[in-house]
């Protein structure tokens, strides 16, 4: 998990046959960079295997492969045969294909999230998630898993979602310690409900065994070399391995981190595992990442006299160290300032992650009106 202060995890068409296709915005660059072949995925055609739909797909397709051209008559030609074998099967549907966008294709992934591909997606009818279904297991943490699963019953369905589906299931178990518990999920037969399709989602797992701890450690990083950390861990050896084993400490260095300007600093943590002895020596790290400079300083809606104010109470001017929590404490400040009570502010810092520099714009408004947080 990045811990960075940048890091913040269709429509409903009528019961008609017909297909659509999404293009993607298209300027100079993205015209130049953007791929002349994509995988493609499905999302939703909960009556075939993927394997199954390719087969086919090619069979009434000549020459179709696995990657197929944006916006080509090959793209066409799937949703056409989708749309037709959905129509064998009494399903009139309106079937779209979407692709990635320039941005998907070029932007850090969430392990295990799947490639960017061209999406084909049943619009109607509606295909949903009925239940998630959690058989019991011997570690008893079925009724937990299914409580943070919960929440995707009543929506609709996407095989693109499984993986998040799994990394949920996994996070549960690994805050009891099951380290290596592995997830797969599929889905039952769709069956008719009025206009739309229900499927239950269906979580398998094996849980493989319950760690302890051995050992836990943590290093301050460059800041705090030689910093004993251990007085903020909430467990010890011989614990189970789960969750929040640190206690404070990852919270702690991410704060002490940003005050002196490493806004991207993440606390991931290392584990070396005894299989044999079902144990696990834990090492919290630090990784500051890039040191941030406050390139400029944009103060809105305030008088001369107030932004004068506000500048001298926040303390960052450009060229200083950008310090997150420098914005914090003026919130703290304001509301004692003779000039500036009844204030409040919205900040946007836009970060230029090649030079290491941040643009601060703080936007004052009257109190009474909602505040927020923008990051670009």
């Amino acid at each position: 998990m990045n811990n960075g202060l940048f890091w913040r995890r269709v429509c409903l068409g009528a019961l008609l046959l017909c297909s659509i296709c999404f293009s993607r915005p298209q300027t100079a660059a993205t015209a130049q960079n953007y791929p002349s072949r994509l995988p493609y995925r499905f999302s939703n055609f909960v009556w075939w295997s993927d394997a199954d739909l390719r087969a086919q797909l090619k069979s009434r397709i000549p020459g179709l492969s696995d990657e197929i051209a944006p916006g080509s008559a090959d793209e066409g030609k799937v949703r056409d045969a989708l749309t037709a074998l959905l129509k064998a099967k009494q399903i009139v549907a309106e079937v779209q294909s979407e692709e990635p966008s320039s941005f998907a294709l070029s932007a850090e992934r969430a392990p295990g999230a799947p490639q960017p591909a061209i999406v084909f997606n049943i619009v109607s009818p509606r295909i949903l998630v009925d239940k998630v279904v959690v058989p019991e297991d011997a570690t008893g943490l079925a009724d937990s898993v299914h409580q943070a699963l919960a929440r995707r019953e009543g929506q609709r369905y996407s095989s693109g979602e499984d993986w998040s589906v799994e990394a949920t299931a996994e996070e549960q178990l690994e805050a009891q310690g099951y380290l290596e518990a592995t997830v797969s999920v599929t889905h039952d037969a769709p069956r008719p409900d009025g206009s739309r399709y229900l499927v239950n989602l269906l979580v398998s797992i094996i849980p493989g065994r319950q760690y302890r701890i051995s050992s836990l450690s943590a290093g301050g990083g460059p800041l705090l070399p030689s910093r004993d950390l251990s007085p903020s861990f909430s467990s010890k050896p011989g614990d189970i391995a789960g969750a929040g084993v640190f206690g404070s400490a990852p919270a702690d260095l991410r704060a002490y981190y940003w005050r002196y300007g490493y806004a991207d600093v993440q606390t991931p943590v290392s584990k070396d595992l005894d299989r044999k002895n079902a144990t696990v020596a834990l090492r919290l790290n630090v990784v500051p990442g890039p040191l941030y400079h406050v390139r400029s300083l944009t103060i809105q809606n305030l008088s001369a006299e107030q932004e004068s104010k506000a500048r001298a109470l926040l303390g960052l001017k450009p060229g200083d160290v950008f310090d997150q929590l420098a914005i914090t404490n003026l919130y703290h400040k304001i509301p004692a300032d003779p000039l500036l009570a009844g204030y409040g502010f919205t900040f946007s810092p836009k970060e230029d992650k090649a030079a290491a520099v941040v643009d601060l714009t703080l936007d004052f408004y009257k109190k009474g009106r909602d505040s927020s947080i923008t990051f670009r």
